[in-house]
């Protein structure tokens, strides 16, 4: 159960029974009518309701979420909900009836140690998460804040009975996907093409664009493709003292600040309907920011100064030390305040630089390309936001197709995961589309 759904299905169905005719029937013969019927398995009215009710809060959730309208009251919005659920009812029917006439439906204590294991993390987590919202100020503490919150869980139909049949289901259903995918594999003739095609979309995307390679490389993307003119390096960086870069992004607020100044100033200067008066004052007021504004560039100035002076110590110790013949690997361990050298590719291969990229600091990307040979290392660099750099050049990208056994797996889990999706989808639209189904879904209107 969504935990969003959760706290919204009591609204929901408020709603949908206020928006109703008010119409005299008994509630549990009503909720009782059969909907839909397979063998002996049965899909009531109150089930489908219900379902309904979570698919619309679960909407209206996210639609929420985003900003935008919905109404899960509209015809439209209860149609669409109605017809995803009695699908996914037909579904699940389909799949247990399936998973009995194939002995899948028992589990091994193993089976049911899991599905109760789930059951119960999903309620908990639910739980918890109703308490620390519907019950955050009900100044309600421990075995009494536990006690309304299982009574409202219980009120919402949320009971852990509920929670554990529905993780054996799942675990059923899932064990019915395993069988049908049991022989789905993926060809190398497949793994091929799909490389092929790959290496023939990324060289139509990069092979011009050696900076967005080089981005994307950076984020961890996959690529197939290799532009030239691609080289790798790795850096120390000497981060400013956070009192320094505090004092920095203070003087550069001023200067936008300023800016803002002159520019609105300039606006009412260049304004033909305003008044001479209103010009004359914007006048003052543009001599006056852009006198600030030189004054706040000039503090910004300074405080860079200050807090490259302040690391200046740090960095050159490091250097002597890399001079002095130290070990850059643990040089870098050490002395580095860059994230992006301590996990991932990046850390690993070390930063994809091209020339002219604007993704990084361009002191850092005109150093990087400057060094001349692979093991080089740079003097100290001034960065633009963060202090000085220390480069070194580790190697170059190979231009062409990225080799085969390279992407191998990466491709094979997605040809594989996508062929197991689209052979179970349709081993079980052909199952639905063969079930005896006997449905009156005018009911759900009445």
């Amino acid at each position: 159960m969504q935990k969003k759904a959760l706290l919204a299905i009591l609204m929901v169905m408020c709603l949908i029974l206020s928006s109703c005719a008010l119409i005299v029937k008994d509630e549990a013969v009503d909720a009782a009518t059969e909907i839909i019927r397979l063998g002996d398995q049965v899909i009531t009215k109150g089930q489908v309701d219900s379902a309904v009710n979570v698919q619309l809060a679960n909407t209206a959730s996210l639609y929420s979420a985003y900003g935008m309208a919905y109404d899960p009251t509209s015809e439209t919005a209860i149609s669409d909900a109605r017809t995803s659920v009695v699908n996914a009812f037909k579904n699940n029917l389909v799949l247990a009836a399936k998973a009995k006439e194939l002995g899948l439906d028992q589990l091994t204590d193993e089976e049911k140690a899991t599905a109760q294991t789930n059951a119960e993390t999903q309620y908990n987590s639910d739980k918890d998460y109703l308490k620390s919202s519907q019950l955050a100020d009900s100044g309600l503490e421990g075995d009494a804040l536990e006690a309304e919150a299982v009574k409202r869980m219980d009120a919402l139909g949320a009971t852990m009975d509920s929670y554990l049949t529905s993780a054996t289901e799942s675990l059923v259903r899932d064990k019915v996907r395993q069988y049908v995918i049991k022989d789905v594999t993926v060809t190398d003739e497949e793994l091929q093409t799909e490389y092929d095609s790959r290496v023939s979309a990324d060289q139509s995307k990069y092979a011009e664009d050696a900076n967005s390679w080089a981005s994307a490389a950076n984020n961890g993307t996959t690529l197939y493709y290799t532009p030239a003119g691609i080289r790798r390096v790795k850096q120390i960086l000497i981060r400013f003292k956070s009192e320094d870069s505090t004092a920095i992004s203070d003087a550069q607020a001023k200067v936008t600040e300023a800016n803002s100044r002159v520019t609105a100033a300039q606006q009412v200067i260049d304004d033909e309907a305003a008044s001479e008066e209103d010009k004359a004052k914007a006048q003052a007021d543009l001599e006056a920011a852009q006198a600030d504004l030189t004054a706040a560039n000039e503090a910004v100035t300074a405080a860079r100064e200050t807090a490259f002076a302040n690391i200046d110590a740090d960095t050159d110790a490091v250097l002597e030390q890399l001079a002095n013949g130290g070990d850059w690997d643990t040089l870098m361990a050490e002395k580095n305040e860059d994230p992006g050298m301590k996990s991932g590719v990046t850390a690993e291969k070390g930063y994809a630089v091209t020339a002219g990229m604007t993704s990084f600091d361009a002191a850092f990307v005109d150093a990087a390309m400057a060094l001349e040979s692979v093991g080089d290392i740079s003097g100290k660099i001034r960065g633009d936001a963060y202090g000085y750099y220390i480069i070194r050049y580790e190697g170059d990208e190979t231009e062409g197709p990225v080799a085969l056994d390279d992407v191998k797996e990466t491709i094979r889990s997605t040809l594989q995961s996508n062929k197991e999706t689209e052979t179970y989808n349709s081993q079980l639209d052909q199952w639905v589309s063969e079930a005896s189904f006997k449905e009156d879904l005018n009911a759900l209107n009445q």
